[in-house]
């Protein structure tokens, strides 16, 4: 009979190999796939946020201002809104989900990732009355009072006397640009006329610019590109950011720098009319 033999190393080798790379595919795949579920748990929760959003709204006729992102969870104000001025909505740097004003958990608040997204409005939208075009008149001729629409239009009223729809949402909301610079939401750019009336946004799987629930500011891993650091948490008007970026259609893949947080950023009267604060009809 022939003696029998074990393996030769040259044999233990090839298959060690081919295990390492087996190994390696299922690792790719099941990261795909968690990454995957994280990116639809935001989306999910993002749109709980902008149903909370528009129902706050419609209470209080204004937009909520931001939390303070850098109170830890334990704080009994962690999740609550910065308290607006007769300016409106002042206080955003280091803004994030007000959870608490909007009647949620910090979980709803939070992304797939368990940090928590940044917020931000245009501040005179948080004025009193800064969302209500109830007393609007789209055949109005009249101008704003006090930054808002002039409630002593009646159906008897003089249309001078009334504040036209698009008077009243001149100029205001947020600047949204992609990374390239292009100009995708803004109040006052011909052409576009359009702001954003906030920014939800979470900072993705890299993460840099969200807070966690401990209060401290996420700084990642990944290089993150100059117009993704425009969305950070610790950032905001009084820190000189002028406009926030999607890049929900990537317009350069091949960039060296890292894209990828996710952003929910509805328009001025569209916020509106889900609150049911539009014009009256003429």
């Amino acid at each position: 009979m022939r003696n029998a033999r074990g393996f030769t190393i040259v044999e233990i080798l090839v298959v060690l190999v081919i295990l390492s790379m087996v190994l390696a595919m299922a690792a790719l795949v099941t990261r795909g796939i968690a990454a995957g579920q994280k990116r639809s748990i935001t989306t999910t929760r993002l749109a709980g946020v902008d149903a909370a959003i528009a129902q706050f709204v419609a209470v209080q006729k204004r937009m909520p201002c931001p939390a303070d992102g850098t109170k830890a969870s334990a704080d009994v104000n962690a999740g609550v809104e910065i308290a607006p001025v007769a300016a409106g909505c002042n206080a955003q740097t280091n803004g994030v989900v007000p959870w608490r004003s909007l009647g949620l958990g910090e979980p709803d608040a939070t992304d797939g990732w368990e940090r928590r997204m940044t917020y931000r409005t245009d501040p005179v939208l948080g004025k009193p009355n800064g969302m209500n075009m109830s007393a609007c008149d789209p055949a109005g001729t009249g101008a704003l009072v006090a930054g808002a629409c002039d409630t002593a239009c009646t159906s008897s009223s003089a249309l001078a006397s009334c504040t036209p729809p698009a008077t009243f949402v001149a100029g205001k909301g947020l600047n949204v640009r992609t990374v390239s610079g292009t100009v995708v939401m803004d109040p006052v750019t011909p052409g576009v006329n359009t702001g954003a009336a906030y920014i939800v946004a979470s900072h993705g799987e890299t993460g840099g610019g969200g807070y966690l629930n401990t209060g401290v500011l996420y700084t990642g891993t990944t290089v993150d590109g100059t117009a993704e650091a425009n969305n950070y948490a610790n950032l905001g008007f009084t820190a000189g950011v002028s406009f926030y970026v999607d890049d929900s259609i990537n317009e350069n893949p091949g960039a060296a720098t890292h894209f990828d947080d996710i952003l929910s950023r509805p328009s001025v009267l569209s916020v509106i009319a889900k609150a049911g604060l539009g014009p009256r009809a003429h």
